[in-house]
């Protein structure tokens, strides 16, 4: 047991060492999240307004569940198709925990939808709002000391968050690439330590392949980097008329997912998905968990058929 947490403790602390160094900050990695082909928006201002309706995500994510510390993530999306603007808007708001660090993000996001023919859609996204770094709660080292190099508890600071994308839909696939904190702002914790999030590039596409009218298979690829740590997904996903889907995700050197979803009413849907980890943390976890809710109605434009669940940016 004593060597079961010092061991979460090691991982934990060294993934907090990752944020901050006696003085300074090192760069903080994004959110991560399984279900990132039904979340797009979540990285990407691209994807706004890139479908003929409103859509409201909830997502919340618990990973390497039993190491004290350990992520949680939530995130809130809120995006709209607006013909006037030729695109739509959109409200990204994420919080993110990690040990005694909190980090809050609100953003509001406008994307330009390119029509380049019937069938192809081309979206330039730019996101602007403001990031909370925070600590709630004290950090003490495996012999129970405050670690002293630290910001005090309370303590916070605020810094813009820019994001820009780009996100290319087609009948069949999509592609998208976009960047996070694309000006590196530093937070200053009066001169105990400086924060700097770090700028993360994110690359990702799908396939939609119809097996027949009630079945079709989306594979699909998510790609995070701030050049330093790179994380690369392998998604393939199987729905049963749209509708109810089942799949599975690797990612390189870190977990094996497993995906479920349906649809709880017309305009309603909810996913699954739990993580198993194979990376050396392994054995001090049981795992995680991700559960998404999302709200989808079509907004009343003449001539456009109902594509909700055929179009590739429900993926």
């Amino acid at each position: 047991m004593c060597a079961r947490k010092y061991t979460s403790f090691f991982y934990l602390g060294f993934s907090f060492f990752m944020l901050f160094c006696i003085g300074t900050a090192y760069s903080q990695q994004d959110p991560q999240i399984t279900q990132n082909m039904f979340d797009k928006f979540l990285y990407n201002p691209g994807v706004v307004g890139s479908q003929p309706s409103i859509n409201v995500g909830l997502l919340h994510r618990s990973q390497w569940v039993g190491v004290d510390g350990a992520p949680s993530t939530q995130n809130l999306t809120v995006e709209s198709r607006i013909e006037a603007l030729h695109g739509g808007i959109g409200l990204n708001v994420i919080n993110d925990e990690l040990g005694p660090l909190s980090t809050k993000t609100a953003t509001i996001s406008y994307a330009y939808q390119l029509m380049l023919d019937e069938k192809n859609q081309l979206g330039f996204g730019f996101s602007f709002g403001m990031m909370q770094i925070g600590f709630d709660e004290e950090w003490v080292t495996p012999d129970n000391t405050p670690d002293s190099s630290l910001p005090p508890v309370g303590s916070s600071a605020t810094v813009p968050d820019i994001g820009l994308g780009v996100y290319f839909t087609s009948e069949n696939y999509y592609l998208g690439l976009s960047a996070t904190h694309v000006i590196p702002f530093e937070a200053d914790f009066d001169g105990v330590a400086t924060f700097n999030p770090a700028r993360h590039y994110y690359l990702s596409a799908g396939y939609d392949y119809d097996l027949n009218e009630d079945f079709s298979i989306r594979p699909s690829y998510y790609m995070k980097t701030d050049g330093v740590v790179f994380q690369m997904d392998f998604n393939c996903n199987a729905f049963y008329k749209q509708k109810h889907w089942a799949g599975f995700s690797y990612r390189i050197e870190d977990a094996f997912a497993f995906l479920v979803g349906f649809e709880v009413s017309k305009n309603l849907t909810l996913g699954y998905a739990y993580d198993v980890v194979t990376s050396k943390l392994a054995s001090e976890t049981t795992g995680g968990h991700e559960l998404m809710l999302r709200y989808s109605f079509d907004l009343d434009i003449i001539g456009k058929p109902d594509t909700r669940y055929k179009n590739i940016r429900f993926l």
